[in-house]
Order: C-alpha cells, then structure tokens, then sequence
C-alpha cells in the first residue's frame, strides 16, 4: 500500500513540475519566481524579464538612383535593445510616402522560422544597438508625376512608417512582440 501512495505523490509532483514550466513563463509569475542578476542563466532571465519595446531610429530615406522607370531608395534604421535579454528583430516592413500618397515599400529580414542557419533576422543583445538599412526600387507607374519629378530632383518629402516584428525564444517560452513607428525625413 505504501508504494502505491509514494507512486501517486511522485507521478502528482511530475506532473505539478510540467504543469509549472508550461504555464508560468506565459503568465508572469515566473518575474517574481526567478531572481535578477548577472548569475542568472540568459533562458531565465528572459522567462522572467519585462520585455520593453525596441527602440527604432530613422536614419533617412536617400535617393540612389532614378531613371525613366525606376528609383531605388536607401531607407536606414538605427534599432537600440534597451532590454535585459537577447532579442530577436525578425523583420521590419515600413511603407515610404511622398505627400501622403504611398510610392513604395520595403522589408529588413524575415520572419523568425526556427532555422537558425537559414533565417535572415537579427538577434539584438541585451543594451545594444544595430544600423540596418535597405534599398527598395520603385517602378514610375505614370499615375504621379509630380511625385516622380520630385524624385528626380531630389525634392521628395518622404515619410516611412512601419512595424518592426520581434521576439524572445527561449527554451522554456517564446513571446512576439511589435513596435510601429512613422518618421517624416
């Protein structure tokens, strides 16, 4: 009779353990469970770590190059990790306006697909920072030419906004965050 009980108060406390590593990362208790510190393992730190929002600069948006039919721009970023974990920007898609009509787009990495060797996308570590840009083409359609003269000059008031895709993987959770952003060059 004895081993029975013991089997059952084993098989209860495994299954209290599990329980506990499936639902505590996600629901914040784990911030209070786990202490802070720099002799805290990285996967810890970032089960338990309130997740700040990334800090995204705008660099400028230039003009490259432009030609009957197409214009490339140069758009750059400058993201900051003020957070006390790694972090990893996935992606940022942004969409470039001249005069509040948009005249292109354009994406930095990729979405996060669990392949580290083929992914394009950027982990961030704790307090640093990254530059990134990236050049989209932009096809002259002939529906604006005003817009396309002032490309051509150089006069083009551009705005770019966004969202930038990040996220915290982890061996114990995974959480996806986004961060929007618009600037006027």
């Amino acid at each position: 009779m004895d081993a029975k009980i013991l089997l059952y108060v084993a098989v209860a406390v495994v299954i209290v353990v599990i329980a506990a590593f499936a639902v505590l990362p996600g629901s914040g208790m784990m911030k209070n469970l786990v202490p802070q510190g720099s002799n805290v393992p990285s996967s810890l730190t970032a089960v338990s770590a309130q997740i700040k929002p990334l800090s995204i600069s705008y660099n400028g948006t230039s003009i490259v190059s432009t030609s009957d039919r197409t214009a490339t721009l140069q758009t750059n970023f400058y993201v900051t990790n003020p957070n006390t974990t790694t972090v990893i920007l996935e992606y940022i898609t942004y969409s470039i306006y001249d005069g509040g009509t948009v005249i292109g787009y354009g994406q930095i990495g990729q979405s996060y697909d669990e392949n580290w060797e083929g992914s394009n996308y950027y982990p961030l570590v704790a307090g640093t920072s990254s530059n990134m840009g990236n050049s989209a083409v932009i096809e002259n359609t002939g529906n604006y030419p005003n817009i396309w003269s002032d490309l051509e000059k150089g006069t083009a008031k551009i705005t770019v906004s966004g969202t930038a895709y990040y996220a915290v993987k982890t061996a114990f959770s995974g959480s996806d965050y986004t961060q929007n952003f618009n600037f006027t060059n």
